[in-house]
């Protein structure tokens, strides 16, 4: 199982995942610590995206931004 981390976007970290796939893309959707399901709307598979042992991170849509700011 991998791990990724994910970040709201504002760049908010939300917590680290694991899931059975090793790659994820945008577009695809992951599993909220809560159970939830959202969309990945950006990938940071850098030197920086895997920072902490994830495979990569992960900016999800998960509603905490405002259409209006977007």
């Amino acid at each position: 199982m991998a791990r990724f981390r994910l970040i709201d976007m504002a760049a908010g970290e939300i917590g680290i995942v694991t899931d059975e796939r090793e790659t994820i893309a945008e577009g695809d959707t992951v599993a909220l610590p809560d159970g939830s399901e959202v969309e990945v709307v950006e990938v940071y598979d850098g030197e920086d995206g895997r920072e902490g042992g994830v495979e990569a991170t992960l900016v999800v849509d998960d509603g905490s931004v405002p259409d209006e700011y977007m």
